[in-house]
């Protein structure tokens, strides 16, 4: 979707619960479903729906949920659907807790968001719900930043019915045409709003945006797209591609061919990650290539035509003098851009949420640049980074403390940063330079990305090729 400046609700928003705040556009079923598959149940979906549906319309009268939380919720869901399945208690156990720490990380990554969004605007949620969204919200320290929750069970009234929308709109003191609507059911969410006059926004996930409920709704990939939405802010939408390197470790199994131009699935390195920043709205890109790079050049200018391309031809000597020499010539015409090695493979909806969230608020802080991390650990000398609650990476390198997450190869910075680089001769690795920025105070953001794989070694290909299949 374009992200051009909208016209922004005077007053409220209102956010469905399940799918949305807690996911990224899957609704508890489409979660739930293949955990249940992974934990060993070998019934059809069919029959899996069935039990899920039974325990989801039956909660609340075969238990007492008033002040439980997001964990003892979930538990008993599954516990009804184990039960009239005959599931193992242990398999079971396991898909509670993939459940609630699945939905626990979207909730700590969307809070610094909200809060944000809570200094602006009234908030308030709405959602077909057990009786007990109120506690589920107390456990997870997020009752704070709603001014209404309106859980169906208990206003007596459920999505799309105009009743329960107009509870909350009442206790906002807000109007239809003033309130937006923000969840991931087009049927219960979009075409509730949508029959009031409301404006809405739909929490797709990975979903096509052929399935929208109107040319007028917008289309989110997470929670996450929201502010840039409402504030008119842009992606970002200038990159810079690091390409100079010999790739020696390649060379074994590709000896003729340069390191960008060393396929995975018949696809050469350099298209995978020139298509992933295309599709995050990049539209022009420097590239930095060795003195043997005339066929990447050419390669490149052919297959993305739509992309203009600056080619620096220089034989460096570390990438952290590629990364300046680049970072510099982008600060020359634009405020902020992105920036990946050639050998760094991340799933292009990835780069796109990574372009949205890369210069969003540490808390009052403007980060200065930000890092793509990842939770696949596939190197020979990983990164490590550690981050807080809010998104500011903490620690690099060896100061980190928690090994959980290391980086990806996907930068982003903004113009002051890159114009105050140190010279070439302060540092001797790019890593170097990461670490003394974050060791120095510099607010740097982190964004936790999926799966990604670094393509530096023959091995890697094949891992590289496994992965991508799962790709749009």
């Amino acid at each position: 979707m374009s992200f051009e400046k909208l016209a922004a609700p005077t007053k409220a928003l209102l956010f469905d619960f399940g799918g949305t705040l807690d996911s990224d556009g899957a609704a508890w079923i489409d979660r739930f479903i293949p955990l249940y598959m992974e934990g060993g149940l070998s019934a059809e979906r069919e029959t899996l729906c069935r039990a899920f549906y039974d325990s989801d319309d039956n909660l609340p009268r075969r238990f007492a949920l008033a002040g439980l939380g997001l964990e003892e919720t979930v538990r008993l869901q599954v516990g009804c659907v184990a039960k009239t399945l005959s599931m193992d208690e242990r398999a079971a156990d396991r898909v509670a807790e993939a459940f609630i720490s699945d939905s626990r990380r979207h909730l700590r990554r969307n809070r610094p968001l909200l809060e944000r969004l809570a200094g602006r605007f009234r908030l308030g949620i709405v959602s077909n719900f057990y009786g007990n969204l109120d506690s589920v919200l107390a456990s997870e320290g997020y009752s704070e930043l709603f001014a209404v929750v309106s859980d169906s069970e208990k206003v007596g009234a459920a999505k799309p019915e105009a009743r329960i929308f107009q509870h909350a709109l009442s206790r906002l003191g807000a109007r239809p045409e003033e309130t937006w609507m923000v969840g991931d059911s087009v049927k219960r969410d979009m075409r509730g709003a949508e029959a009031l006059g409301m404006p809405h926004a739909w929490v797709a996930g990975t979903r096509p945006e052929t399935d929208r409920c109107c040319a007028d709704a917008p289309v989110l990939r997470s929670l996450m797209d929201i502010e840039p939405l409402l504030l008119g802010k842009t992606w970002v939408t200038c990159a810079g591609i690091i390409a100079a390197g010999e790739g020696s470790r390649l060379r074994s199994s590709h000896p003729s061919l340069p390191k960008p131009l060393v396929p995975v699935r018949g696809k050469p390195l350099a298209h995978w990650v020139a298509q992933g920043l295309a599709s995050a709205g990049i539209r022009s890109c420097t590239m930095i290539l060795n003195s043997s790079g005339q066929a990447v050049r050419e390669s490149l200018s052919g297959a993305f035509p739509d992309i203009a391309w600056d080619f620096i031809v220089r034989d460096t000597g570390s990438s952290w003098e590629s990364f300046r020499i680049v970072a510099q010539a982008l600060a020359a015409r634009s405020e902020a851009f992105l920036m990946s090695t050639v050998d760094a493979l991340v799933p292009p909806e990835d780069i796109a949420r990574f372009s949205r969230e890369a210069f969003l608020l540490i808390g009052r802080d403007r980060p200065c640049a930000a890092l793509g991390l990842t939770g696949f650990v596939d190197d020979e000398k990983p990164l490590w980074a550690d981050m807080d609650p809010a998104g500011r990476i903490t620690a690099l390198g060896p100061m980190a403390r928690r090994k959980e997450t290391v980086t990806s190869g996907l930068y982003a910075l903004t113009r002051e940063a890159a114009l105050s680089m140190p010279p070439v001769s302060a540092h001797s690795k790019l890593r170097e330079y990461w670490t003394a920025l974050v060791r120095n105070g510099r607010p740097v953001r982190g964004v936790l990305l999926s799966k990604t794989v670094d393509v530096d070694r023959p091995e890697d290909v094949a891992v590289a090729e496994k992965q991508t299949r799962s790709w749009r």
